[in-house]
């Protein structure tokens, strides 16, 4: 079974804002906009490009809500029981390889969600809540698994985006949304329809298709 451990604290979130701004310019490269993006209320984005830590942490103890963290890390770990076993079974059923426990931090800013491996999401609770909060988690929770073949076959952001959805489209029908994808995903739509459960296969014939 995919086990998620919760985390979130002050700390994190200074890392969280300043990794952020760090990739500022990637996101708004892959058409990102700013409204996309959470970041301290009553502040500038000038301002906190060029903020200390010292203040910036003062600026987050303002905003940071403990009660919130703890209800939110509840309220996941009872939906995500919902669907741990069909995530577990559908993940394996894809041949790659399975991330036994998964760390999820909690965070008021940055983006929606993000992800880094070998095991890590970062999960937006000012943007999501309830089964969209939970939906997020998952849709990271695959991003993380089909990442080294992304990596392996180069496969681009908008590209890896359309598989993701695609995925959690057969894992969780009921669940899910598909994003606004800016890219023709017609031939990378008809791949995956040809070749699923081979996610290797369908990832190597999409490469070269996006970049």
């Amino acid at each position: 079974m995919i086990k998620i451990l919760l985390n979130y604290s002050r700390e994190f979130e200074i890392q969280r804002i300043k990794n952020t701004l760090k990739r500022l310019g990637w996101y708004i490269d892959n058409g990102y906009s700013l409204d996309s993006l959470s970041f301290p209320k009553n502040v500038s984005l000038d301002k906190l490009q060029k903020i200390p830590d010292e203040e910036l942490s003062e600026v987050i103890k303002v905003e940071y809500d403990e009660t919130k963290f703890i209800s939110t890390a509840e309220s996941v770990e009872q939906m995500y029981h919902n669907y741990d076993r069909k995530l577990t079974e559908f993940i394996k059923s894809t041949g790659v390889a399975l991330i036994p426990e998964i760390k999820v931090f909690l965070t008021n800013y940055g983006i929606g969600g993000s992800y880094s491996l070998p095991n890590e999401i970062i999960v937006n609770i000012s943007k999501y809540y309830s089964i969209g909060l939970l939906r997020n988690i998952l849709h990271e929770i695959i991003h993380l698994h089909i990442q080294p073949l992304i990596d392996k076959y180069k496969i681009g952001q908008w590209g890896k985006e359309t598989l993701v959805d695609l995925l959690f489209e057969r894992a969780f029908p009921d669940l899910c949304k598909r994003q606004n994808i800016p890219i023709d995903t017609v031939d990378i739509e008809k791949i995956f329809k040809e070749n699923f459960p081979n996610i290797e296969r369908v990832t190597s014939l999409v490469s070269g298709l996006t970049t």
